[in-house]
């Protein structure tokens, strides 16, 4: 791990990989990851595969738990048939069909025909390779798919039952990540409900009480010394807090794309820490998903 000391031994180049891959694995982050592993190790369970949906809206790291976790746990190993794959994972398309569901996660499993058959025969193909491939659980985002943005909030019951099927057919646990309407889907199936009765809900930082200012003033101090410079920019620190607050709202997503941008200037000016005008210039450049008048001028 590389300490304060040692920043001044990094490349330029080294310092902007650093801020490139940078991650805050807050108490929320941390909980998701804990409760994936937990659902994943009841693949053993061949009775009862336990099953988790994470919810939150934009920028509150849903897709970024499931990239971590990947990074972590997936295998790809050839077989003699065919290639084990632990973690069968992807996107859920919009607008969602049986059809577009099952091509895709048998295109994430290598099929060289996704779109060949009928709806049962790519059913059951999809099961045959979830077994034969060895996965051990299901990772999809972008649940909210399965409800309708006409409007109408009009579930795709079809896909939810298919869904439902495949659990129950190859009992393989299943981790579901989207924005807050996907639990519309399970209070509307009874059965899909029950199996996923582990849920997580990621929320944004924003200030509304002494607590959550507390606890976003501790993730800018853990990112602030996570950040390759000599000096710390005392993203903590009154005055400071208050502007990422009022800029992002607490979302995650706009915190992390103004730190990193103003991070990369100072490193460019060869800077020991970020200057208020490297967060200015990165608000400035973000400033489209950014919230009111530039705080950092």
């Amino acid at each position: 791990m590389t300490t304060k000391d040692d920043i001044t031994l990094l490349t330029k180049e080294e310092k902007l990989k650093k801020i490139d891959i940078l991650r805050i694995a807050h108490p929320e982050f941390k909980k998701a990851l804990e409760l994936i592993r937990m659902c994943h190790a009841t693949h053993l369970n061949y009775s009862e595969p336990q099953c988790l949906l994470i919810t939150g809206n934009y920028g509150t790291g849903k897709s970024s738990i499931m990239e971590i976790y990947l990074q972590k746990h997936q295998k790809i190993i050839p077989l003699e048939r065919t290639t084990k794959v632990a973690i069968l994972a992807g996107d859920i398309r919009y607008p969602t069909t049986i059809n577009t569901f099952l091509e895709s996660m048998l295109y994430h499993l290598g099929d060289s025909h996704p779109t060949k058959g009928t709806i049962g025969n790519k059913q059951h193909r999809l099961i045959k390779f979830i077994s034969d491939s060895e996965v051990e659980l299901i990772m999809l985002d972008e649940f909210q798919h399965f409800v309708n943005r006409d409007g109408n909030d009009k579930i795709n019951h079809s896909v939810a039952d298919c869904l439902k099927s495949i659990i129950n057919s190859t009992k393989v646990p299943v981790v579901l990540i989207g924005m807050d309407e996907s639990e519309l889907v399970l209070k509307a199936n009874g059965q899909l409900k029950r199996r996923f009765s582990f849920r997580h809900h990621l929320n944004s930082f924003n200030c509304v009480n002494a607590e959550r200012t507390d606890y976003f003033r501790l993730l800018l101090n853990n990112l602030d010394e996570k950040l390759p410079f000599k000096n710390l920019a005392g993203l903590k620190e009154h005055g400071m807090w208050e502007k990422f607050n009022g800029a992002t709202n607490g979302n995650m997503n706009s915190l992390m794309k103004i730190v990193r941008t103003a991070a990369k200037y100072a490193v460019e000016a060869e800077q020991e820490k970020i200057e208020m005008e490297h967060f200015s210039k990165a608000f400035e450049l973000h400033i489209s998903i950014m919230n009111g008048a530039n705080p950092f001028k």
